[in-house]
């Protein structure tokens, strides 16, 4: 099997899995029973919660765990223009599904403005500058983006946004963290999100990270478990494996951002030299853990098939929209071109692609187009 699809999900590390084994075992009380093994479980819960605090250095900051990264992404950004009755909400043409589908959603009660990108996927600073005003109580905006792996410019984003005292900044940061070196301070970010399941850890739990003095709306209700915005039954040993997953990859970002940077050049020269293969994502301000390419004579879902046939797997785009059969947002907003929309696939890179695997896929490709 070659697998590159890291972009979508991660393997689960065995320390990781470990560490989920023995926290299921011995912390599986309530956290909010009053006897001891509930506060036992409770105290578990909450120094990996601090763990993690460290980890990301955002000390003024909560965190509220929730069940994926499409969650934490709604409960952010409803959770802070749920507040306002009205307003305006800026994001990007290119977002995820769970912050691109809210935003229409949100359309119905708030003015929605979508920035729009260059060919390399980026948006344009002066085009938000314009945007901004006192009316914006949220700027929702991807760090790496899931397709092409353009790196937005967060650290000058920050400085524009910060100028309005009311603007709230999300960052939706699944793809960047333990991926690429920050050039920004977490602690000026008002919200951003992960997921574990993305970082070597298991599915089933992300994460909203926010500044303390953010009062979040809430969009349920239960138990004050969580400060009461996201109740219900906490799994300690969820929250354990995802301080344990951030603890072993977060110090090693920088490590492996260079390791995948040389198999990122070594694929990339040899598919610039297939002249049916149009590679979409740029060069520069990238994440070197995604290629993205456009076949024009196939259509994208032909290619992962062909490609499966072969124990290769790849994938059309994002992972919660990959099965509709229309053009890909994000190419289509870079290139203007359907055709390259419809024939793309991603392929996602990792510290455990081999040369070997990489040596295969280069092959299949070429073949492809014979097929």
């Amino acid at each position: 099997m070659h697998y590159f699809d890291y972009t979508a999900t991660t393997p689960i590390d065995n320390e990781v899995l470990d560490t989920y084994i023995k926290v299921s075992n011995l912390f599986f009380a309530n956290t909010t029973s009053l006897h001891r093994l509930g506060q036992e479980s409770n105290y578990m819960y909450q120094k990996m919660k601090e763990e993690l605090k460290c980890i990301l250095n955002v000390q003024n900051h909560d965190i509220i765990y929730t069940s994926n990264a499409t969650e934490a992404n709604n409960l952010a950004i409803f959770g802070v223009v749920k507040n306002y009755a009205k307003g305006r909400i800026i994001t990007t043409c290119i977002e995820h599904p769970s912050v691109y589908e809210v935003m229409k959603n949100l359309e119905k009660e708030y003015e929605v403005i979508y920035l729009s990108v260059d060919e390399c996927g980026r948006i344009n600073l002066n085009e938000l500058e314009q945007a901004m005003n006192q009316d914006v109580i949220l700027v929702s905006i991807m760090w790496v983006n899931n397709i092409v792996g353009t790196i937005e410019p967060i650290d000058k984003i920050i400085q524009i946004v910060s100028k309005y005292k009311k603007a709230k900044l999300h960052i939706d940061a699944v793809q960047g963290l333990c991926k690429v070196e920050p050039n920004f301070s977490w602690n000026d970010v008002d919200l951003f999100t992960f997921s574990t399941h993305k970082i070597y850890g298991p599915k089933g739990i992300g994460g909203l990270v926010y500044r303390k003095d953010i009062q979040l709306s809430k969009r349920l209700y239960g138990s004050n478990a969580q400060n009461g915005i996201k109740p219900g039954t906490l799994d300690v040993s969820l929250i354990s494996s995802t301080t344990k997953a951030f603890k072993k990859f977060y110090p090693l970002t920088s490590f492996h951002q260079n390791d995948v940077l040389n198999k990122f050049n070594y694929l990339y020269n040899n598919l610039k030299e297939l002249p049916f293969v149009i590679i979409n994502t740029p060069l520069e301000n990238i994440s070197h853990y995604i290629i993205n390419i456009s076949i024009p004579s196939l259509e994208g879902e032909t290619i992962v098939h062909i490609l499966e046939d072969k124990e290769i797997y790849v994938s059309t785009g994002s992972s919660c929209s990959s099965k509709l059969k229309v053009p890909e947002k994000t190419i289509m907003a870079m290139t203007k071109n359907k055709l390259y929309a419809t024939t793309s696939i991603r392929i996602s890179l990792s510290h455990l692609v081999t040369k070997d695997d990489l040596d295969i896929l280069i092959k299949a490709i070429k073949e492809v187009n014979y097929v």
